[in-house]
């Protein structure tokens, strides 16, 4: 399980509890932050739909639909990368053909 505060790796042997904590960092591990159903903008911000609301998001909850986030691998991404996916024909422009678009004639 990945812990959402400390971004450790911590391994589990048994089911979540509902009052455990992070050896690392003590925070709370039975918490929306640290469930794979936990989604951003969705209803309750639960992929479960019809679940009951939870306010506090980082902390403990009874919520019986839990389920541990899985280790996820941390990809940085380069800008640069980024823009040359996007615009494969970014050599063809030139910083004079950009700057030729602000010129007053």
């Amino acid at each position: 399980m990945l812990c959402h505060h400390c971004k450790k790796d911590i391994e589990l042997d048994k089911k979540v509890s509902f009052r455990q904590t992070c050896p690392n960092c003590d925070w709370d591990f039975h918490c929306c932050l640290n469930c794979k159903h936990y989604m951003q903008g969705k209803p309750n911000d639960c992929f479960i739909p019809n679940i009951d609301l939870v306010l506090d998001k980082q902390s403990n909850n009874f919520c019986e639909e839990f389920k541990p986030i899985e280790k996820k691998e941390h990809k940085t991404k380069d800008v640069n990368q980024t823009g040359k996916s996007l615009f494969k024909d970014h050599d063809e422009i030139k910083k004079t053909d950009f700057n030729s678009l602000f010129k007053d004639d």
